[in-house]
């Protein structure tokens, strides 16, 4: 077995903790989910989840080693990611405040929730640092190969978080379906957008 079975239930009971702490993924998808739908929130989980995936291969490549060792891509990366969330946080509010009224329901194409999921999981340098820093400690050299107990420890964070994901998106369409018309809708919309801007704002500040 490449993976040492004890380090393996550590890594489970660690991951299981992370994933009832929300963090940033958390927040997306809920504010994809009561902008767009359910549809849009799996659809947001998804791009999250590729996003992760090309994290673990970079982590097992040895990549993300190199950006955390170069302030200046790593800042990059996180001055990146702050603009990115920033700019989604300002189209909710010209929705949120325009003219028309702006109906949640009408939702985007899923593959834009994928690819803003995928972007803003990718542009997050605290999943780079999750992989370069908190992944290498359940990983035994003696067992073979860093970079396959890294690959094949890396989905499970992904995966365990999938059930706690569901009841997030289940929970905020329930409450986007109540208020998808009208005023109601501008301050759903008002509140994504207020929420990306955080995120943005959190991002920008990190060290």
């Amino acid at each position: 077995m490449p993976i040492d079975p004890g380090l393996l239930v550590a890594y489970l009971a660690a991951c299981a903790v992370m994933v009832v702490v929300p963090g940033p993924d958390t927040a997306f998808v809920l504010g994809q989910t009561l902008a767009r739908g359910r549809r849009a929130g799996w659809a947001a989980t998804c791009g999250i989840y590729a996003g992760a995936s090309v994290h673990i291969a970079l982590a097992a490549a040895g990549v993300s080693a190199v950006v955390a060792a170069s302030p200046a891509l790593f800042d990059a990366l996180r001055l990146a990611g702050a603009a990115y969330l920033l700019w989604l946080g300002i189209g909710a509010l010209r929705a949120a405040f325009g003219h028309a009224d702006p109906d949640l329901r009408a939702a985007p194409p899923a593959r834009r929730a994928f690819l803003h999921g995928m972007l803003t999981n990718l542009f997050n340098p605290k999943v780079t640092m999750f992989f370069l820093a908190f992944l290498p400690q359940f990983v035994d050299p003696a067992r073979g190969p860093v970079w396959l107990q890294m690959l094949l420890l890396g989905p499970v964070l992904p995966l365990l978080s999938v059930p706690f994901f569901a009841v997030v998106i289940a929970a905020a369409d329930r409450v986007a379906a109540r208020v998808a018309a009208g005023t109601g809708a501008r301050w759903l919309n008002g509140a994504v957008g207020a929420l990306f801007v955080g995120l943005a704002a959190r991002l920008a500040l990190v060290r």
